[in-house]
């Protein structure tokens, strides 16, 4: 999954990391968390994942993938435009980073 640049991102190249943030890659690669990275001459075009960590070039920013944003919506029956057939039913699902999670799609009657 490639994630764009928004403005909370700072990326830093390698070669301008300190020891301790270096480490900390690392040591999230070590844990099996996913590192993403950046070209510099390629910031905007976002962030790619590293296969397989095994090395880390000077001129690439490295970061640490984001958990996902999970929300959970609430539908009622009686809200939505086709009342008529959901009449008396709660529709819950999750949004994961916006996105509809159609596994997790549940319907329950009221």
């Amino acid at each position: 999954m490639e994630t764009k640049y928004n403005r909370t991102d700072s990326p830093k190249l390698w070669r301008d990391m300190t020891d301790a943030e270096k480490g900390a890659l690392l040591l999230a690669h070590h844990k099996g968390k996913v590192i993403e990275f950046a070209r510099r001459g390629d910031l905007s075009a976002g962030w790619n994942r590293v296969a397989g960590g095994s090395g880390w070039l000077e001129d690439y920013a490295y970061r640490v993938r984001p958990e996902p944003k999970v929300e959970t919506v609430t539908l009622n029956g009686n809200d939505i435009r086709f009342s008529w057939c959901l009449k008396g039913h709660r529709i819950t699902f999750n949004l994961i980073d916006g996105k509809p999670d159609r596994a997790s799609i549940k319907m329950e009657e009221l």
